[in-house]
């Protein structure tokens, strides 16, 4: 009897659907030997620290993705999308997620002639800007732009998340923890696309209020993330221009810069409010696409060591397609920033510079080679992106990677 139930099972799950939407897999998987050098410099306290260089496997922006699409007629769809990013290894150098696969960009929602409105976990419309201007595979890996853009150094590569990043780590009284980038990747987000209007097309994205938090009075902490980007892309016209602009509620970006500046001040910050604000272009001369942008991040806080910091960033870039695949390169400039409180923030600038080639070796696989060179003045913390450990104030950074992209 319990076979004969145990085989009953067995056969109903192997059944063949009826009528079931498609579903596509889709990804990549991007893995490379990277050599990082680490430049000498100090610490919040003034103190010496050492130089130092290291090699590793990283898999950088390897992913897995499951698509499904469902016409309900009438010209509007059902969308469903649900994306893995994955490292083959069971450890990562980094720290950036080795092992088993985690939830990246994954939805569902429905589109049609009036754009699309999808809610889940999205890679807002800022941090999509800044990646798809990058010459070198998407800004993600070594040498890219989120390097420079999207963060206002302090040693902040890739920390996403609105529910860590949003929480109120602190004890009451205070908060001593937060994030400064603007690469937002955050769940509990709604988010609407335009379509395309004569060229132009927009993004706006909302994460709903769902880590709210009280740690005694008066510290509550409401984290939101507003995104909001549009880009004019003409059809046969070899020009583009986009501005992209987003708010941080409570993500007390403004603590980890205070920690990074000389004195490693945290404090007690009881409310914040960050901005980013990017303005770029690009144009097409034959087989060249050059590319622009300039940013603005403000962190502004209650109270605590430092209550204002503004920086200025400016970048460009270039990627020229070759018979045998593309080259790519761009440098960036952070300047100093100015602040307010009882922190200096003079010294805080910096400069970077990379490139690399990445060359066919059939329509689904590359060979790729980068190089980078990172400077930070004095009392900046800029950190390379796959950067082992962290940036001493006013250290320069080396990298070098060679690796396999493969695509299916």
């Amino acid at each position: 009897m319990k076979k004969s139930l145990i085989a009953l099972a067995v056969a109903g799950a192997f059944a063949a659907p009826v009528a079931h939407a498609e579903v596509t897999l889709s990804g990549a998987i991007a893995m490379s030997v990277q050599y990082v050098n680490v430049g000498s410099g100090k610490n919040t306290a003034g103190g010496a620290v050492d130089s130092y260089s290291t090699e590793a496997i990283s898999a950088g922006y390897s992913h897995i993705d499951l698509e499904s699409v469902d016409d309900i007629g009438g010209g509007n769809k059902v969308l469903f999308h649900y994306q893995m990013q994955v490292n083959p290894m069971q450890s990562s150098f980094n720290g950036a997620g080795g092992g088993g696969p985690f939830n990246r960009d994954s939805y569902i929602g429905a589109s049609g002639t009036w754009g699309s409105i999808k809610f889940g976990t999205n890679e807002n419309a800022y941090e999509r800007m800044l990646y798809e201007a990058d010459p070198l595979d998407g800004a993600w890996q070594m040498g890219g732009n989120l390097q420079m853009l999207g963060t206002p150094g302090a040693n902040t590569i890739f920390d996403i998340g609105q529910d860590t990043c949003g929480s109120n780590l602190g004890a009451p009284g205070g908060t001593t923890g937060g994030c400064a980038g603007f690469y937002r990747r955050t769940d509990q987000t709604v988010w609407y696309n335009s379509p395309d209007l004569n060229g132009f097309t927009f993004e706006i994205d909302y994460t709903l209020p769902a880590f709210k938090s009280v740690s005694g009075a008066p510290v509550s902490t409401n984290p939101q993330v507003l995104s909001i980007a549009g880009r004019y892309k003409p059809q046969e016209m070899p020009f583009q221009a986009w501005i992209a602009y987003e708010e941080h509620k409570d993500m007390f970006g403004i603590n980890v810069i205070a920690a990074s500046l000389p004195g490693g001040a945290t404090g007690a910050t009881t409310g914040a409010k960050d901005t980013g604000l990017q303005v770029g272009g690009g144009y097409t001369i034959g087989d060249l696409l050059l590319t622009a942008i300039i940013e603005r991040l403000d962190y502004k806080a209650d109270n605590g060591p430092l209550t204002d910091y503004k920086r200025n960033a400016y970048w460009v870039g270039g990627k020229y397609n070759v018979p045998t695949g593309y080259i790519g390169a761009e440098a960036g400039v952070a300047q100093s920033a100015s602040c307010s409180g009882t922190l200096s923030c003079n010294g805080t600038g910096a400069k970077m510079i990379a490139a690399g080639y990445w060359h066919n070796l059939s329509k689904q696989s590359q060979l790729f080679f980068i190089g980078n060179y990172l400077k930070n003045d004095e009392n900046a913390t800029y950190a390379q992106a796959a950067q082992v450990g962290v940036s001493a104030l006013g250290s320069k950074v080396y990298g070098m990677s060679l690796g396999i992209k493969h695509t299916f």
